[in-house]
């Protein structure tokens, strides 16, 4: 059924059911009741697509994540959309794989949507050019989370990662640490290289040399916490930061292959790690804040529009080494 259909019904014009429908005020209050009596019963739902293209505008917000199977991906997601479920928005996710290719792909289809506004988290990679250029082409407001890119200003609300991972390595360097392999993300991207240089100032800042040796580059993805993992626990190593979950998971495969003890750390916080009394010095990212300001952001006036940077909470182990 259609407003045509609802309009041949009631004996009514489709200009006076679409101004009922629409809210208008320019309407007999009686035969707005009745066309709303009417829809109700046969529960129509107005075509809210076609709706807002013939408007030229949308109340969808779109959300691009690299990687929707990660913990911290999955639980920032629950965030914001919490936040936005406070207003008219609402989300449209697109999963992009970490995948340059699905993430053109989900710009070009984002476009055509006519969307209110783009939340990106962008793929671990390097850009010879702005991915979100075409966007911002067709003035679409643009904000980042999680993930900046480099040689390029965009608002966005971001993690402090070298103080993180800065405040991870000192608390291993206070218990008496000296030999601490790192696993880092792809250095191309701006997190891991950030999370490395915490790593190496957390040892510069206490005179404690470190080996570019213990630095093992992988990609934030479980498989390369795997291989990284049966090289560290073939060395002396004597704790691992892992610069994310993810890889993280994958060097406790190489552990439980390896059967080698060994003190570990990660960049963020594993709640069901703890449940499995296997302790990790980490940091808790306040996930609420990071959603609210994300929210709030949107709503900001675009010339106070900045980069916004929340910084990680260091979790203690009580393990001592």
């Amino acid at each position: 059924m259609n407003m045509k259909d609802i309009a041949a019904h009631l004996g009514i014009s489709v200009a006076t059911v679409s101004r009922a429908i629409n809210g208008s005020e320019n309407i007999n209050p009686e035969t707005k009741e009745r066309i709303l009596a009417f829809v109700d019963k046969k529960g129509y739902t107005p075509n809210v697509i076609a709706r807002n293209l013939s408007k030229m505008e949308n109340n969808t917000i779109a959300l691009l994540v690299p990687n929707i199977s990660n913990p911290f991906f999955a639980s920032l997601i629950n965030k914001i959309c919490v936040n936005f479920a406070k207003s008219d928005y609402q989300i449209a996710l697109y999963n992009t794989s970490e995948d340059i290719e699905l993430e053109k792909k989900a710009i070009k289809n984002i476009i055509g949507q006519r969307i209110a506004g783009v939340i990106a988290i962008l793929i671990n990679g390097k850009y010879n050019e702005n991915p979100l250029l075409p966007l911002i082409n067709y003035n679409i407001p643009v904000f980042l989370l999680d993930r900046d890119i480099r040689d390029y200003t965009l608002p966005g609300i971001f993690l402090d990662n070298y103080i993180g991972a800065y405040k991870v390595v000192t608390e291993l360097l206070n218990k008496g640490h000296r030999d601490i392999a790192v696993i880092t993300g792809d250095l191309s991207s701006l997190n891991a290289e950030e999370r490395l240089k915490g790593y190496i100032k957390a040892h510069e800042d206490m005179n404690i040399p470190y080996s570019k040796e213990n630095i093992y580059e992988g990609n934030f993805l479980f498989e390369s916490g795997y291989e990284a993992g049966k090289k560290i626990l073939a060395t002396s190593a004597t704790a691992v930061f892992s610069s994310n979950n993810l890889m993280l998971l994958g060097f406790l495969k190489a552990m439980k292959t390896l059967d080698k003890d060994i003190e570990l750390s990660c960049f963020e916080e594993i709640e069901y790690l703890e449940v499995l009394g296997i302790n990790v010095i980490s940091c808790k990212i306040p996930l609420d804040v990071i959603g609210e300001k994300t929210y709030s952001l949107f709503f900001t006036d675009k010339s106070k529009r900045k980069k916004t940077y929340i910084e990680p909470i260091l979790i203690k182990n009580t393990k001592e080494f």
